[in-house]
């Protein structure tokens, strides 16, 4: 999503990145790639959980998060998601894009 994210910041959308590293982490790998979006840091795992995609255990790690994609209006509220089930599964930027153009012609996602 990184190399297309013009697609979806070109409609108005805030893109940004949650971590589960912590700050001195994620501020060095920034460093070394830098994206066009924040990276921000949830070391505790207080946001993972508050979205529940927060992975405790499973083959591909522990204390990790769940690939995932949220569609949050100006108000808070979360009108569409995304959760993966695996490290791999990511949705397609247009699939996003497209959600993101129905939220904002006034319909579902």
């Amino acid at each position: 999503m990184r190399s297309e994210s013009s697609a979806l910041t070109d409609q108005g959308a805030t893109i940004l990145t949650i971590t589960a590293q912590d700050p001195e982490d994620t501020a060095d790998f920034v460093a070394r790639n830098p994206a066009p979006f924040p990276m921000l840091s949830d070391s505790d795992r207080a946001v993972m959980k508050a979205y529940d995609v927060h992975n405790a255990l499973s083959f591909e790690g522990f204390n990790i998060a769940h690939p995932a994609v949220f569609l949050i209006d100006p108000a808070g509220i979360v009108r569409w998601r995304f959760v993966g089930s695996n490290q791999l599964e990511w949705p397609q930027t247009s699939i996003v894009a497209e959600k993101l153009a129905g939220l904002q012609a006034g319909g579902p996602a």
